[in-house]
């Protein structure tokens, strides 16, 4: 499963600009849903609702934390480069290598990225304790002048890690509930806003050999999302699908149920050269939408197991406007 951890922060680097007011904070260190990973936030940043972070509502700007297993740091660091990230954002020259407090060792990567049409300055950060890593990506748009490069700077340098808490207690402060897992075991929450699942008894595998089942919320609130038609809700859950970053990816179905859910298979090929089966079911609510995506060998046959996951997930009421109905 480690070769998949860059998988997983590669969804997290496009982060969406709509969010809601909530109080301002004090000048301290700050950790977020009372996670392991925490920093002073800049600014009138405020904690998030939806996500792992910090967000500015006027500025449209925003801090995700993800936090990953240690030995994820290794997987993702290769990827802080212009050529590996071209398609995501465009760098200010090579990445940084920061030590933070404690002698926490970090990376960090800056630029500019395009996302429908609107351009943001970019930070994303990678930073390593003693037993994980935490992914923390800032992104401002570039329009505004809310925040110097040496505010996000000081940020980013303030960030600290704490003992977690337990699994159980981060999955009950997720914004959606998941009624069923299908007898997947459940190995750690992503960013506050998504949890990761798997079949057997190891939570870091390289060689594909366990089930990866991943399900997410989308980040803010989108009103426009209600009113999508079915069409338009399936070209979305293709562009995400896509987005997953296998090789050769190919969509084998696409489907909207009548209850407004899109379920998508496919194949797409690891970086090990494996042939991987991709299976993934979107649900809408109002506001946004929960992606369930499950990434199995052929042999293991699990795709009722994911849909069961993927149909059991509800987002909670009073969370980005709207519960998805079932």
């Amino acid at each position: 499963m480690l070769e998949y951890w860059k998988k997983v922060a590669i969804c997290l680097w496009a982060v969406p600009s709509l969010f809601v007011a909530a109080p301002a904070l004090a000048a301290s260190v700050v950790f977020p849903g009372d996670g392991a990973v925490g920093l002073e936030p800049p600014g009138d940043m405020t904690v998030a609702e939806s996500f792992s972070g910090f967000r500015d509502s006027e500025e449209g700007a925003s801090i995700l934390i993800a936090e990953f297993p240690l030995e994820a740091y290794a997987q993702i660091a290769p990827q802080f480069t212009p050529e590996k990230l071209a398609s995501r954002m465009t760098m200010d020259g090579p990445a940084q290598k920061l030590t933070l407090a404690g002698d926490v060792e970090a990376l960090l990567a800056v630029g500019v990225q395009t996302q429908q049409g609107f351009d943001y300055r970019k930070w994303v950060m990678i930073a390593r304790s003693s037993d994980s890593t935490a992914m923390v990506t800032v992104q401002i748009p570039a329009t505004s002048e809310a925040y110097s490069d040496d505010e996000v700077l000081s940020a980013l340098q303030s960030v600290r890690f704490q003992p977690r808490g337990s699994l159980e207690d981060e999955i009950a402060r997720l914004p959606f509930t998941v009624a069923e897992r299908a007898d997947f075991r459940a190995v750690r929450t992503l960013a506050g806003s998504g949890l990761l699942m798997t079949d057997g008894p190891e939570d870091v595998v390289s060689d594909g050999s366990q089930p990866l089942v991943i399900i997410a919320s989308s980040i803010g609130t989108n009103p426009a999302v209600g009113a999508l038609t079915p069409e338009q809700r399936k070209t979305l859950a293709l562009k995400a699908m896509q987005g997953l970053d296998f090789k050769d990816l190919q969509t084998d179905a696409a489907e909207v149920e009548e209850d407004g859910d899109v379920v998508i298979a496919g194949k797409g090929t690891d970086d090990a050269g494996r042939e991987m089966i991709v299976r993934q079911i979107m649900r809408f609510s109002p506001t946004s939408h929960i992606r369930t995506v499950c990434v199995f060998k052929a042999e293991q046959d699990i795709a009722g197991r994911c849909d069961k996951v993927g149909q059991a997930v509800v987002l909670k009421a009073g969370r980005n406007s709207g519960a998805v109905e079932e």
